[in-house]
């Protein structure tokens, strides 16, 4: 076969036109012709005439692919015209098959892809730069998706087909994630690649924990399984109240509004002082640091016997429940026993200090305390034995026995400290703990005091009570004695019936029965041995053992 007369198109074809088939690189014109066989074709009328004698000299023409032709042109005296084709001999490599024109038509040479000319039926035709991967084909067609070739620079692929999911999209580009196609290996591709919507630029559905902060849905995204950091697992950012302790941000994290638990509300630790009571922990919380209040700064309730003081509760506080140390276990100083005794009703007689100018005055000093005598809430001022160990002074002189011990059978304080108690005081008892006793006012306790130095020293008393061997008055003026034995009179603070009438007092009554007795000092109420019972039943006083109490409440 000679492949120089094969009209096909195709590489293998373009690779003969571009190499000339067989010239020397220009276009070849034989020259020696090869006796022409002639071929008659006679036109007359739609018939054809037998052959005609040929006329005029055979010309020839080179063809652009180097191939020469001879035709002879005769007119025939009937009109008619023939045309004679006589075909060259040239040699082998530089010959092509003439195309034959049918009759009654022109003929020329036959368009040919890569000839540089776009004939008819060519998209194009750029001559030896058609090419497969170029924008003219091979086959003069203009390059375009879609024709299974890949056009150099300006497709990534070209497979040829209509799918658009598999390895190269009907955009020619090679698929990838981003492109807005979904394909195999992608889960989700919307064509961008802003890893802040619901498809990643991976083609992977957004998720919580991807490393990526959804807009709208994630506040925070961190690719983690920490719940202490700044995001948690949830994608939401970590905030007091969501039960995940932040490191180096919160103490704590119980996911609760309850400020009486271990963590308060705003994911700090509960502790003593912030003013929220941590219930079975705290007993109290005032967020301050005041000991004097109603909560200590241990958060503990203020109460008498925590050793501090409890301003405008507690007047001491000694942290004992000692009753006799002057703070007593009610947290109170008493002023007196009856003060003591109001607080604590059920205390025995016995010795308390008390303070009868309060706390931060002079000190407190030990007292005794009758706690049982007319309701109890005396408070001792002499204790007076009889017989030869009696003090027997009236009270307005200043004869201190053993006043630092009132538990000593003979005692009297100092008149400094008798005269703070009297005026704080209402009455003032004497008796010789029996039934036998006077009750007067407080105020009366230094009567005689300025008067004459002598046995005659008699004032009025009021009696509020006065009780003599069954003798009983109420609210009685009676003439009393106020001098002791000591002056060489009967005795200190008596009252010696007899007298009523004989010693000037100013009175002219008989107290115990309104009438006269018949017998000296029958009905005389004295502490004094100088003075005793001449007429039974003997008085109180006068018994054995006894003593006189002067006290006050």
């Amino acid at each position: 076969m000679n492949l120089c007369s094969w009209g096909g198109r195709g590489a293998f074809a373009a690779m003969l036109v571009a190499a000339g088939c067989g010239d020397s690189g220009g276009a070849a014109t034989t020259e020696t012709m090869t006796e022409p066989e002639t071929t008659q074709a006679t036109t007359s009328g739609g018939s054809t005439s037998e052959p005609a004698p040929t006329t005029g000299a055979p010309t020839t023409s080179e063809t652009s692919d180097g191939t020469g032709s001879a035709s002879e042109v005769t007119t025939g005296t009937d009109g008619t015209t023939t045309t004679s084709t006589t075909e060259a001999a040239t040699t082998e490599a530089a010959t092509t098959e003439a195309e034959t024109t049918e009759p009654g038509t022109s003929t020329g040479p036959a368009p040919i892809c890569g000839d540089g000319n776009v004939d008819d039926g060519e998209a194009c035709d750029a001559g030896p730069d058609n090419a497969d991967d170029g924008a003219c084909t091979l086959a003069c067609a203009e390059a375009v998706c879609g024709d299974g070739l890949v056009q150099a620079g300006v497709e990534a692929c070209d497979d040829g087909d209509a799918i658009d999911d598999d390895e190269c999209t009907n955009a020619c580009a090679l698929a990838s994630c981003g492109d807005g196609k979904l394909q195999r290996g992608e889960e989700c591709d919307d064509g961008n690649l802003d890893d802040s919507d619901a498809c990643l630029g991976t083609c992977l559905p957004a998720t919580c924990g991807d490393g990526h902060v959804q807009a709208g849905v994630e506040a925070c995204d961190d690719n983690n399984q920490d719940d202490t950091d700044a995001c948690l697992t949830s994608c939401s950012a970590a905030s007091c109240g969501d039960g995940h302790v932040q490191a180096g941000v919160e103490a704590c994290d119980d996911g609760n509004d309850e400020q009486t638990d271990a963590c308060l509300d705003d994911c700090t630790a509960a502790k003593c002082g912030d003013g929220h009571v941590q219930a079975g922990v705290e007993a109290c919380d005032d967020g301050n640091a005041e000991d004097g209040d109603a909560c200590l700064t241990d958060c503990t309730a203020a109460k008498c016997g925590d050793g501090v003081l409890h301003v405008g509760v507690e007047a001491c506080d000694d942290g004992n429940m000692v009753d006799g140390d002057g703070c007593t276990s009610v947290c109170i100083v008493p002023q007196t026993c009856e003060d003591l005794h109001a607080a604590l009703p059920l205390l025995p007689s016995d010795v308390y200090t008390i303070d009868p100018d309060g706390v931060g005055g002079q000190p407190g000093f030990p007292v005794f305390c009758d706690m049982v005598t007319a309701g109890g809430g005396w408070t001792l001022l002499e204790r007076s034995p009889f017989g030869a160990q009696t003090i027997g002074k009236a009270l307005y002189n200043d004869v201190p026995v053993n006043a630092a011990d009132p538990a000593d059978a003979r005692h009297r304080l100092t008149k400094a400290t008798m005269t703070v108690l009297r005026d704080l005081s209402t009455d003032m008892r004497i008796d010789c703990r029996g039934s036998d006793y006077l009750l007067t006012a407080a105020t009366n306790l230094f009567n005689g005091q300025g008067g004459p130095n002598s046995c005659f020293n008699w004032t009025q008393v009021l009696y509020k009570e006065a009780s003599l061997k069954g003798n009983f008055v109420q609210n009685k003026t009676i003439c009393t004695w106020h001098v002791g034995t000591s002056e060489g009179c009967a005795g200190a603070w008596h009252i010696d019936e007899v007298a009523q009438n004989q010693y000037g007092c100013g009175l002219n009554n008989y107290p115990w029965k309104g009438a006269a007795v018949v017998s000296p000092s029958a009905d005389t109420f004295a502490s004094d041995p100088n003075t005793i019972d001449a007429v039974g039943p003997v008085h109180d006083c006068h018994k054995a053992g006894a003593a006189r109490w002067v006290m006050v409440r």
